[in-house]
């Protein structure tokens, strides 16, 4: 049999067709394809050896690959077909794979019309029952439950005249809380001093005095806590952001059961502002902050709302809830997909930057039913020479290469420069002939700026205060997020008037503070004057302008008048007309009934 066996050099003409004619014959007897010795990868090693060591001249034309004298230097195969090859071999093609008339299955995604809509029994939503949809009773109750634990173990370490100003919150007065980091926010007073916020000379914002005490505000601020801080340490081993993540995990629960996103997201990356003591801080010149807590975010392209996120603690916490074999992937394919597995085979499409895009990516998230769209690092082996940046490409130029699946792309926006994506949901070549910009690149910059928005507007309108304790930054920005969530939802519900974020969150800030301005108004320990300022502010009347008339109370109900010496115990049922604090007739002066009306007035 061996003598039957042609010998075909590398250097011939048809040496690559030849030799794989000898692979895919079928006809060829087990004897036969045993003795052929050389294997496809041999050969393919051989033809891509002879590639690069070919120099190709003017005589040697007749080769079946020639050296195009065209600006893209590519390698021909036949008379129309051009291949590009990169770093790795991995081939492309000029033309586009045939495809049908007919839309690809994957780029079909069906929605339902309703989709957002929430109505309640008194009709549209309002703010305050938007944010509840998010930042829900449950995560309340999780901080109610752990702060109080912090203020007993407080109350033990202190004296007892310092006790009650520790005493256990309520949700009421937690809610009222909120209300002012959202009203900090809202008049982006955020990083202004509590002193000025709570001052009395005229200066300060009275809506804040009258919620509660500064010091009431900044013993809050000291005690807040997110989870079982008795055993932290503990937990701390597996996860060391053990202190915020069950947290997390029920704002991302809440947000999507709440909220169906579009047919694009965009995975990108976070920087929450911190410089305090945390072992997982990062350093991104590219971020304004530069230093902070790094946090993976999945949103909608077109919304900007918030769907999943998480944070980085450092190496495997990209790989948290994965299988085995997508824990060997790359630490940026893990990130996606941790993000993405609640929108898998959704035909969804997600668009990344070059730190998450990957041809290996495009292939998993293919297999997941998603599409993806993204800028290619130049250092990747798969990226021809011929879509590198170089001197002599023509300004705004265009070049396409394609594989069954994949569409790569470059263009040349300037001198020198060169853009390259890829795209597993455009198949064609498509141009805009206006701008001269191809498809791909079009769709990338309209749907990339997902998150990056989303942290430009939780910044322009943050709670966010100045802190050592990382975990309250990372709170800040829970809150900013659960914000703007609500506002998503709350603007696409039909039948209600459209409002700006401002007037939002002012909206969204004055209803959680209702019921905890109510509660202080009917306090007799508050002085009369931030009782009447809250009255104003309720529009409910006090109690005791009821008693103004006759400015006496029960006999039943008597005080001790607040001028006398205690040691006197003097008890009176008279009150002062004008600070209606109990006073005996032996520290008042007679005062007719038009000079009470004109004091009234």
């Amino acid at each position: 049999m061996a003598s039957n066996r042609q010998v075909v050099s590398v250097d011939q003409p048809n040496a690559e067709s030849i030799l794989l004619d000898w692979l895919n014959d079928e006809d060829c007897t087990d004897d036969e394809s045993q003795s052929l010795e050389p294997s496809r990868a041999v050969i393919e090693e051989l033809l891509s050896d002879s590639e690069d060591d070919c120099i190709p001249s003017d005589h040697d034309s007749d080769s079946e690959y020639s050296v195009d004298s065209d600006d893209e230097d590519v390698l021909t195969s036949g008379e129309s077909t051009k291949y590009y090859y990169g770093k790795n071999r991995f081939k492309w093609s000029s033309e586009p794979p045939s495809r049908n008339i007919r839309t690809q299955s994957h780029n079909i995604l069906r929605l339902p019309s309703n989709q957002n809509d929430l109505v309640t029994e008194n009709g549209p939503i309002s703010p305050l029952d938007a944010f509840q949809l998010i930042f829900d009773n449950q995560m309340i109750e999780t901080i109610l439950e752990w702060t109080n634990k912090k203020l007993e173990i407080v109350r033990e370490t202190i004296s007892p005249k310092e006790q009650y100003a520790f005493k256990e919150t309520s949700q009421i007065e937690l809610k009222g809380f909120l209300s002012l980091l959202l009203y900090s926010a809202a008049f982006k007073s955020n990083h202004e001093s509590v002193l000025s916020l709570f001052a009395t000379d005229g200066t300060g914002r009275p809506i804040f005095r009258v919620s509660m005490s500064k010091k009431r505000f900044l013993i809050l601020l000291l005690v807040l806590r997110f989870d079982n801080f008795t055993d932290r340490e503990a937990r701390k081993i597996i996860d060391p952001g053990c202190a915020v993540t069950e947290f997390l995990e029920m704002f991302n629960k809440n947000s999507q059961a709440r909220y169906v996103p579009g047919a694009n997201v965009t995975v990108d990356e976070m920087l929450l502002a911190f410089r305090g003591r945390c072992r997982f801080k990062m350093y991104i010149p590219s971020k304004p902050a530069k230093y902070g807590v790094k946090v993976q975010c999945l949103a909608d392209s077109a919304t900007f709302y918030v769907y999943n996120t998480y944070i980085y603690t450092g190496k495997g916490s990209d790989s948290y809830t994965l299988s085995e074999e997508d824990k060997k992937k790359p630490v940026p394919t893990q990130a996606v997909l941790r993000l993405c597995k609640s929108i898998f085979n959704t035909n969804r499409n997600i668009t990344t930057d070059n730190w998450y895009s990957s041809i290996e990516l495009s292939q998993k998230l293919k297999n997941k039913g998603l599409t993806t769209v993204g800028t290619l690092k130049k250092n990747k082996a798969v990226i021809p020479k011929e879509f590198l940046p170089a001197k002599n490409k023509e300004l705004n130029s265009s070049l396409f290469g394609f594989t069954k699946d994949c569409t790569l792309v470059r263009f040349v926006p300037k001198k020198n420069k060169a853009v390259i994506l890829y795209s597993t949901m455009h198949h064609d070549s498509k141009i805009n002939p206006e701008s001269l910009k191809p498809e791909i690149i079009e769709y990338y910059n309209d749907t990339k700026s997902g998150v990056d928005s989303v942290d430009q507007k939780c910044s322009v309108y943050s709670c966010s205060r100045r802190t050592r304790r990382w975990p309250m930054a990372v709170f800040f920005r829970i809150l900013d997020m659960s914000a703007w969530n609500s506002y998503v939802i709350h603007k696409s519900q039909a039948g209600i008037s459209k409002m700006t974020r401002l007037n939002y969150i002012k909206g969204l800030a004055e209803q959680l503070n209702d019921m905890n301005l109510k509660s202080r108004q009917y306090n007799e320990r508050l002085p009369r004057q931030l009782r009447e300022l809250i009255s104003d502010i309720t529009k409910v009347p006090l109690v005791e302008e009821q008693q103004v008339l006759d400015d006496k109370l029960p006999r039943n109900q008597r005080k001790y008048c607040h001028i006398c010496p205690k040691r006197l115990k003097r008890k009176t049922s008279f009150l002062c007309h004008t600070c209606m604090k109990p006073v005996c007739l032996a520290c008042t002066k007679k005062i007719c009934t038009h000079c009470v009306a004109t004091a009234k007035d």
